[in-house]
């Protein structure tokens, strides 16, 4: 029966549907009124949807498949539940007919074949975020998978978690080329990835990190509880870690037993990483001791030297599920890292561990470096309340003071050159100054000379003029 006739002859929607909350919500989809759809049996609970359809034994999947299909409003399908496969598989082929869909969810299918998808990811280029939890796809499905959302670019959301992949399903996923570009992660803006609960071992995780390292948009990464995983695996993730282009911010490895070389592991991966603000795993079950925390601790805060303070990493602010044992220094510096201002982050670890700090290493600079020390000390007055152990503002500047002190002292001949050179300078400022008067009030005396020289022509020719009137007075 094609669609033409199906649509001549469907029934009311109450004929189909098991009770009047369903023939309600059915009537909704077939008058394309209906954005959001969770269909679930009734002994699961469907998740962030208010509109719930509860399959029972009186609603026909395939007139309810078929109304979806033709449906253009719906946005978010969420399909939950163990229907019989026979119901699925018919409500998957009215599903597939859709070309609104742009979140979609089916969960514990156990025997579902994802070859199901093809016309449904082909029919909908806008789909957005795709979730296949408990599906038990396996290797082979993830292969099918990714072609059949090879045409997807704007998928940002992938949930593959309980799926039954390992390691040929990851070897597959790395093998998928970029159907636009040739190269790099077959779904290029993808944001999250979720592939918890598989059987991923390392070589399955240096297959996929070596695929991811290309991404330039993902920002959530779960891979938890593949216990699988060891040390070594974790290790293949710091050449994705430290991708020039990586924007990591999520990690997430809970319920797996990471132990300290794993921590080990994690902590060089993230060395250098600017990205990474979470790194999520059970601490009750991770198996780390002091040693393991130490390497995260020396991770965010290396106090071997200052420099190696200012390159250590100022932005993971949360490590396991659980909070860190009390009284360590790595709670500090998480709390520290929560600071948007990375510089100030580093400022403030600086000033925490040098109390008085070694300006030897700054002496090659000369004098130059002092006004950018001085300037260092005023900008950091706000970090004192962000020390461990509070200074006053007194007690800051004194540290300030001494520091320079400490910088003038080192390097006494400069200091005194500076001084009479300074001196120097003043009395040739001085000397040129009078040397300037000088010449002014020659030029004034050169001016004053001329004036008396024209004054006193004058008066010789009036002596000239009163002898010549006298004469002829007399004659």
């Amino acid at each position: 029966m094609n669609k033409d006739d199906k649509q001549a002859r469907a029934p009311t929607s109450r004929d189909v549907t098991s009770n009047a909350h369903n023939a309600a919500l059915l009537d909704q989809i077939r008058r394309n009124n209906c954005l959001k759809l969770s269909i679930v049996s009734r002994d699961v609970a469907a998740y962030n949807y208010n509109i719930r359809f509860t399959a029972d034994d009186g609603d026909d999947m395939d007139w309810l498949g078929y109304f979806i299909g033709r449906c253009t409003s719906l946005r978010n399908l969420c399909i939950s539940g163990e229907e019989s496969g026979r119901d699925r598989d018919a409500l998957m082929r009215g599903v597939n007919s859709n070309k609104s869909v742009e979140v979609f969810e089916l969960y514990d299918h156990l025997d579902f074949d994802v070859r199901l998808l093809d016309n449904f990811c082909a029919n909908n280029p806008k789909l957005e975020s795709l979730t296949l939890d408990g599906n038990d796809i396996g290797d082979s499905g993830v292969v099918t998978l990714m072609k059949s959302l090879a045409n997807h670019p704007q998928l940002n959301n992938l949930s593959l978690g309980s799926n039954n992949i390992g390691r040929v399903g990851c070897v597959a996923l790395s093998s998928m080329q970029s159907c636009t570009s040739g190269c790099g992660w077959v779904v290029p803006c993808l944001v999250q990835l979720d592939l918890s609960y598989n059987r991923i071992d390392d070589t399955g995780l240096e297959a996929l990190a070596s695929s991811l390292a290309s991404s330039t948009t993902l920002k959530r990464l779960n891979l938890s509880s593949n216990t699988f995983i060891t040390s070594s695996g974790l290790r293949s993730l710091s050449a994705l870690l430290h991708s020039e282009n990586y924007r990591l911010e999520d990690l997430h490895l809970e319920s797996m037993p990471i132990g300290d070389d794993g921590a080990h592991a994690l902590a060089a991966g993230l060395t250098g990483n600017v990205s990474v603000k979470r790194l999520m795993f059970s601490s009750d079950v991770a198996g780390i001791t002091e040693l393991g925390w130490s390497s995260f601790s020396r991770l965010l805060c290396d106090t071997s030297s200052i420099n190696s303070i200012h390159k250590s990493n100022h932005t993971l602010n949360q490590i396991g599920s659980s909070p860190v044992p009390r009284g360590h220094d790595l709670r500090h510096y998480l709390k520290l890292n929560t600071s948007s201002n990375l510089h100030r982050t580093a400022q403030t670890k600086i000033l925490m561990h040098n109390l008085d700090l070694d300006i030897e290493p700054f002496c090659v600079y000369n004098l130059k470096f002092l006004p950018l020390l001085v300037h260092w000390f005023e900008s950091g007055t706000f970090c004192r309340n962000h020390l461990k152990s509070k200074e006053s503002l007194r007690t800051f500047r004194s540290r300030k003071l001494s520091v320079v002190y400490k910088f003038v002292r080192s390097m006494p001949m400069l200091v005194a050159d500076a001084h009479w050179n300074r001196m120097l300078g003043l009395v040739h400022l001085k000397k040129k100054m009078i040397c300037e008067k000088k010449d002014i009030i020659h030029e004034k005396k050169r001016k004053l000379d001329l004036e008396l020289q024209k004054l006193n022509e004058d008066a010789q020719r009036l002596r000239e003029d009163e002898m010549s009137l006298l004469k002829r007075v007399r004659h």
